[in-house]
């Protein structure tokens, strides 16, 4: 029985001969990065909150009769693919949510925050980023290359503050 990965380049590797000791599900690998192993968090937690099932999140006796208010006009598209039922996430994908979501917090510039709260907003059936960086430097009015960097900055940020906690 061989067991594979997929690693960063897409290609499936095989480690059936290599002994991996079991990490928790809130650990860091020691031999990558952790600027991209915040980022990789970051992905995760986003999907993980949106195939997090609801339910009962509206009071059952009280109601208003004001429309809800959209900030922004492309919400208004923003819907769900389909209406399969997706599996719910695992309590290990749960733990490292609720760890990465922490981390926003620890960021003092709010438009490093901004950036990585609007990435964060993830179509819980394709996967795909609602705030894609063109459409997120066009919010911001700076260049999709311009807050890509700044959400990596914002990961290297995060990774040097938990390194010291």
């Amino acid at each position: 029985m061989s067991a594979t990965i997929q690693g960063a380049d897409g290609e499936y590797v095989d480690l059936s001969g290599i002994a991996i000791r079991k990490r928790r599900p809130t650990e860091f690998s020691s031999d990558r990065p952790v600027v991209d192993q915040v980022e990789e968090w970051l992905n995760e937690a986003g999907l993980t909150l949106a195939t997090i099932r609801m339910k009962g999140l509206r009071p059952a006796g009280m109601k208003t009769h004001w429309p809800d208010v959209v900030v922004d006009v492309d919400d208004l598209c923003w819907l769900r693919d389909s209406d399969d039922v997706l599996p719910p996430p695992s309590a290990d994908a749960i733990a490292r949510m609720d760890v990465a979501l922490e981390w926003v917090s620890l960021l003092d510039d709010q438009r490093l925050r901004t950036v990585v709260n609007k990435r964060l907003i993830v179509n819980p059936i394709s996967g795909k980023f609602h705030w894609e960086w063109r459409k997120l430097g066009r919010l911001l009015g700076i260049d999709h290359k311009t807050a890509k960097a700044w959400h990596r900055r914002a990961c290297e940020l995060i990774g040097k503050k938990i390194r010291h906690l």
